[in-house]
């Protein structure tokens, strides 16, 4: 039997199910209110223990953290899983997409993205070229990861200088760090979304004693092109069609004092990329395997180490960007290739008050991008020579420590010194930089679970290859590169301030934070005549400016009704950002708007309900402050002037989602459908390079089974 068609009875038998559970959800509503009001509002509410936060050296609790962070896991994660992680986290404060397609996305933090945020695996980078631009996905999945962390500011400072805007770190158990206690088990997930014809489904498997544990997954994912919303030009948008495979394993041996495992993963991504690129069905062709180590040993009879934490990772990558030549023929315009190891060694220490982490950090790399269509190649005498290959160091040393000056108050501080040296197959000489970075904070808490925390951050970036020498055309962005060699390194003073509260009823966060940079390097897309081909291409231009980067974020959660087995929440969150080219007196370019978003969920025993509202505001901050930008004519012919010159229209997206748990013989199961821009409203994201040729689909329905064995 088709595997398609086994799904779709699968999806069909719950259906049925849930068809008939359906029916009276406006009755379990209104009971579930009403049963909630018949006892005190704490009645069955116990207090949970604090998430610990992986990505901090000290693995601190979520209630001792100071700087801006944020954990998406458990029920929440469920609710938001989609197709890429930036998808995924795009109703998190202070978190937008790039939204070049459906798959070529990645998260912007506080207005920053590329070089400025860190993409990682279990800690380990992912050894691809998104951060490079926009038309190339991250190599992460979501279907099987547990969690997702957030760092923002300060908080990630000592990933290294390409994180001076945040870190996310996507965590997947493919290396278990506890036993299954003699138990073996599955997870079975499938889904099917109308707007694309979208099929996912994927397994996870599990089993160990009390020493081993290990897990082997796959998953396959396919779609269609998706449907456009109401009032677009087209019914589709086109080529942005595509499918994508992954199979991995990973093991683990523990003892009491800590575990050491190993995991092993190859994935490959097909992806066609909307706008201009659609008549020539341009695609991506990626291919990525994977190995990790890691390992944590707990010290004993030290009176000042307590644990050592191992990690190292290894990735081998590469895509093609394909399209049709002028033979009609399918040709491989560019290729990109990176190979590299990271390792990372932390020694974690107390005396007393004072805890900390000092350790060592390695990335090691070799970076190829070749093809006719090669940023790197050199074609334009007025810029840099061509580069044939790169390798590339990066070593640095960090500290980070905390102390108690009460039980109330706590200081906090880091420092991380990185050196990153590079050798070019190329006419240009070799380059060495250093960058340092530090970091230094204060919290005080208060009763019933609040606190407060101010922290100073400064930082450095050296910037990257592709800022510096590009110099050529990009046949997936259909753009042509510019760098800039005379680069300085980027530097940035920030400040924020959060009140926090973690207990009780009504939780929340707000966070006000500002950031000065000097020497800020961002692409700014000018269109420039080519007279051989007798039209405007974009060229993307590497420019400098000392820039300025303020705003706001909040999210209030509000326990409304709650008793034993029934929950009614109310969430509330929002953000704000504004970004000055302060050497031009101009806004940035994208910058993301305004917006606020309110939801509600219902828990009543086996059923969930939920709704959420979210409204963009417009954006009419635009680069020179103008909304029609000027052209000027210019030695080689006509040059635009403006590089973001279009306001975006404000949008609203209602959605909703409905589950029902239930047991499948000795599993136990959960349905699930969901709608996304039930209104059908057309939304273009501000921030993507795509924004009048991808806006975000039309009217979406998924419905989907978790089977646990």
């Amino acid at each position: 039997m088709n595997f398609k068609v086994l799904i779709l009875k699968c999806i069909r038998w719950a259906h049925e199910t849930f068809y008939m559970k359906a029916f009276p959800m406006p009755l379990v509503f209104a009971s579930v209110c009403l049963s909630a009001q018949e006892g005190p509002l704490n009645q069955g509410i116990t207090e949970l223990d604090a998430l610990t936060i992986e990505s901090t050296p000290l693995n601190s609790s979520s209630s001792e953290v100071t700087q801006a962070w944020s954990v998406v896991s458990g029920e929440e994660l469920e609710k938001a899983r989609s197709a890429t992680i930036a998808e995924t986290l795009k109703n998190q404060p202070g978190i937008r997409q790039t939204f070049f397609g459906p798959i070529a996305n990645r998260p912007i933090i506080r207005g920053l993205d590329r070089h400025r945020v860190r993409m990682l695996s279990n800690g380990v980078e992912t050894f691809d070229f998104s951060a490079s631009s926009e038309d190339h996905a991250v190599s992460i999945d979501p279907m099987f990861i547990e969690r997702i962390e957030l760092l923002r500011g300060s908080s990630a400072l000592l990933y290294g200088s390409n994180a001076i805007g945040g870190a996310v770190n996507v965590i997947d158990r493919s290396i278990p760090n506890h036993p299954f206690d003699d138990s073996a088990g599955a997870i079975f997930r499938s889904g099917y979304t109308d707007v694309n014809d979208g099929w996912n489904a994927g397994a996870f498997a599990y089993a160990g004693t009390d020493s081993l544990s290990f897990q082997i997954n796959g998953f396959e994912r396919e779609f269609e092109d998706y449907r456009a919303p109401d009032g677009f030009a087209t019914d589709t948008v086109d080529n942005s069609k595509g499918g994508s495979h992954s199979y991995g394993a990973g093991g683990s041996f523990l003892w009491e004092g800590g575990y050491a495992g190993l995991s092993l993963s190859q994935m490959e991504n097909v992806y066609g990329i909307p706008g201009a690129h659609a008549a020539n069905d341009t695609r991506v062709e990626m291919e990525s395997d994977r190995i990790e180590a890691r390992s944590e040993i707990e010290v004993v009879g030290s009176d000042w180490l307590r644990g050592i934490e191992l990690n190292l990772g290894y990735g081998d990558y590469r895509h093609d960007e394909v399209g049709l030549n002028t033979s009609n023929e399918f040709e491989a315009f560019a290729n990109f290739l990176r190979e590299g190891v990271e390792t990372r060694i932390a020694l974690i220490h107390q005396m007393g008050s004072l805890r900390g982490a000092f350790g060592f950090h390695g990335l090691f790399e070799e970076l190829k991008v070749g093809g006719e269509e090669n940023l790197f190649s050199g074609v334009d005498d007025r810029y840099s020579k061509a580069i044939a290959s790169e390798n590339s160091r990066k070593l640095a040393v960090f500290l980070v420590e905390e102390f108690d000056l009460s039980d109330d108050l706590q200081l906090n501080g880091g420092v991380r010194l990185e050196s990153f040296d590079r050798e070019f197959e190329s006419e240009i000489s070799d380059r060495d930089d250093w960058t340092f970075s530090a970091t230094g904070g204060i919290s005080r808490g208060f009763g019933e679970g609040w606190s407060a925390s101010v922290n100073l951050s400064y930082s450095e970036r050296a910037p990257e290859t592709s800022e510096l020498y590009s110099n050529g055309p990009h046949h997936g962005s259909e753009t042509f590169d510019v760098g800039n060699p005379s680069l300085n390194t980027e530097s940035a003073i920030g400040l924020e301030i959060i009140l926090r509260r973690k207990l009780g009823n009504v939780t929340g966060q707000l966070s006000a934070f500002w950031t000065q940079f000097d020497d800020y390097v961002y692409p700014n897309k000018t269109p420039v005549w080519d007279f051989d081909l007798g039209k405007l291409v974009p060229h993307m231009v590497y420019t400098a400016a000392d820039a300025d980067f303020r705003g706001l974020e909040a999210e209030i959660d509000w326990r409304m009704m709650g008793n034993p087995g029934h929950a009614v929440h109310v969430s509330v969150y929002g953000d704000l950002l504004r970004g000055r080219n302060e050497t031009r007196d101009s806004h940035l370019p994208r910058i993301p708007p305004a917006r606020v978003g309110l939801g509600f969920d219902v828990t009543a025993e086996k059923y969930g309900f939920g709704l959420r509202f979210e409204r963009v505001a417009d954006q009419n901050r635009v680069q020179d402050g103008s909304p029609a930008g000027h052209w000027d004519p210019g030695p080689n012919g006509p040059v635009w002037h403006g590089g973001d010159p279009f306001p975006t229209e404000g949008y609203s997206l209602l959605n909703a989602f409905y589950t029902y748990t239930f047991d499948f013989g000795q599993a136990q199961s959960e349905l699930y459908i969901s709608g996304s821009n039930l209104t059908d409203n057309l939304a273009k994201v501000h921030t993507s390079f795509l924004k009048g040729s991808a806006p975000l689909p039309g009217r979406t329905f998924e419905v989907g089974l978790k089977v646990d064995f």
